[in-house]
């Protein structure tokens, strides 16, 4: 009910920004679709999953459970906590809204419920891939293979750890130690995480299984069954 109320208010009061996220998110899928190895894999998929929307399949475009947990440690840590759902990061870099107010995260959050109803839940983490900020000169998916020298029929599990630890750290010009340090305990964190959802049922959702592309079972090293 909720999350009805949420979508309709949101496109009474948000027609114009709904209609340039949905055209955008739409052209992006046709594009994939017309060039289906152009996909990140299935590996890249759940990575991204496990590290930025564990219960993808289970919201409705926002994740009121995940919001209660940061306004909690925030209030009572004094601690920042991510919340953002797939949805809402996909949102976020079309509308190009990064603005720390209430005000962006309400129309955000109005926009991700839109989308999670518009769009099959299982197309939304590969357009987030790859029209991710990864860093400099990696604008997506397939500038931040290019640019870090990964190639998607060799692509390892450590690779692909990497890639989607850069979504939370981007990588600058010239990055700082600092930055790599960050990396490389996020792409840790990662693996950690693939291990624990791999054996929860984090992955074995009905609605919507990952795509795969043509070459992604046979070729991937290490793929998931």
């Amino acid at each position: 009910m909720l999350s009805k109320i949420t979508r309709n208010i949101g496109r009474l009061i948000l027609y114009d920004e709904w209609k340039l996220v949905r055209t955008a998110l739409s052209s992006e899928w046709h594009q994939l679709m017309r060039e289906p190895d152009l996909m990140p894999p299935l590996i890249v998929q759940r990575l991204l999953i496990s590290g930025e929307d564990h219960r993808h399949a289970r919201h409705s475009g926002y994740d009121p459970h995940a919001i209660c947990r940061a306004i909690w440690r925030r209030a009572t840590r004094r601690s920042r906590e991510g919340a953002s759902t797939i949805e809402q990061q996909i949102v976020r870099v079309i509308t190009n809204r990064y603005e720390n107010t209430i005000l962006r995260k309400t129309r955000e959050i109005m926009l991700a419920a839109l989308v999670a109803e518009y769009f099959p839940k299982a197309i939304l983490p590969i357009v987030y891939l790859c029209i991710g900020y990864y860093g400099w000169h990696m604008n997506g998916y397939s500038q931040a293979c290019k640019r870090i020298g990964i190639q998607n029929e060799n692509l390892t599990i450590e690779n692909a750890a990497e890639l989607v630890a850069r979504l939370k750290y981007p990588e600058p010009k010239v990055a700082p130690k600092l930055r790599f340090h960050q990396i490389e305990r996020r792409t840790r964190h990662l693996l950690k995480l693939y291990q624990k959802h791999s054996n929860d049922g984090t992955y074995e959702y009905d609605n919507s299984t990952p795509f795969r592309s043509r070459f992604q079972t046979k070729r991937f090293v290490g793929s998931p069954s």
